[in-house]
């Protein structure tokens, strides 16, 4: 995988967690905000029922057509109330959705914030040479795009576990309608499982090394203005551009394979 990650080492501050450790770690963070994690996992659960719900009721009508006798009389009585239903249940999830989203996005916020804290407190407690060795505008756009990008996974998460519950039910209701093809579909699942732990492992080396070059950019720009001054009295800025053209470069390669 060398190939591929190649151009940008760990900082010497940088610690690898095993999952586990770093589960329990975001744990302590999510915990004061229990009471809206347990409203949006109720609402992901009944979102993934109605989601499911929504093709049983348009299989249900298109057999109901299919099997009338008489097509204007079908479309009063039990087309009408096909409809209602489907209506229905798409108003119910775009509201438990409203639910699940507002309160993410205020428990990830409040998160998020915790985390800003934790990190400039830990910026805060660090020695002089600590800054000598490592320059500042890297560390604080570690701080920032960072914590920024643990908001996203945390959303891609919880989409994530909203999508899987709907692919159980509808298994649910694949095995209910017919066992054989249900199994036949649940061949091709431990390939699913397997291609998305290696896409996992080459998404977490990827985004690391974004954030990576996304440091090196910012600290560059930082130490650019902030020694401007000396720069211009030297004469040295075609020297500053090549650097920063470099580094900047280095930074459109690395986010674009994370994208």
């Amino acid at each position: 995988m060398g190939f591929v990650m190649d151009g940008l080492d760990a900082e010497a501050y940088d610690r690898e967690y095993s999952d586990r450790t770093l589960l329990n770690r975001i744990a302590q963070y999510f915990r004061p905000h229990a009471g809206r994690m347990a409203l949006v996992a109720g609402a992901i659960s009944l979102d993934s029922l109605l989601g499911a719900g929504l093709p049983v009721i348009v299989s249900w009508s298109l057999d109901g057509l299919a099997n009338a006798t008489d097509l204007r009389s079908w479309v009063f009585r039990p087309g009408s109330y096909y409809l209602a239903a489907y209506l229905l249940f798409g108003a119910l999830s775009w509201t438990l959705n409203f639910l699940r989203q507002s309160n993410t996005a205020f428990v990830v916020g409040n998160v998020v914030l915790s985390l800003r804290r934790s990190a400039f407190d830990a910026v805060l407690a660090r020695d002089m040479s600590f800054y000598d060795e490592f320059p500042s505008g890297k560390i604080v756009s570690r701080v920032t795009s960072d914590t920024q990008d643990f908001s996203n996974v945390v959303t891609l998460t919880l989409n994530l576990i909203s999508q899987l519950l709907l692919v159980l039910v509808l298994f649910g209701l694949f095995f209910f309608i017919n066992v054989r093809l249900a199994l036949i579909t649940l061949c091709i699942v431990p390939l699913i499982i397997f291609t998305a732990l290696q896409f996992r492992r080459l998404a977490r080396h990827a985004t690391q090394q974004a954030r990576r070059a996304l440091g090196q950019v910012n600290s560059q720009v930082q130490e650019s203005i902030s020694g401007i001054t000396v720069a211009k009295n030297f004469r040295q800025e075609q020297t500053i551009y090549e650097e920063f053209a470099k580094v900047n470069a280095q930074v459109y390669k690395f986010t674009l394979r994370q994208g």
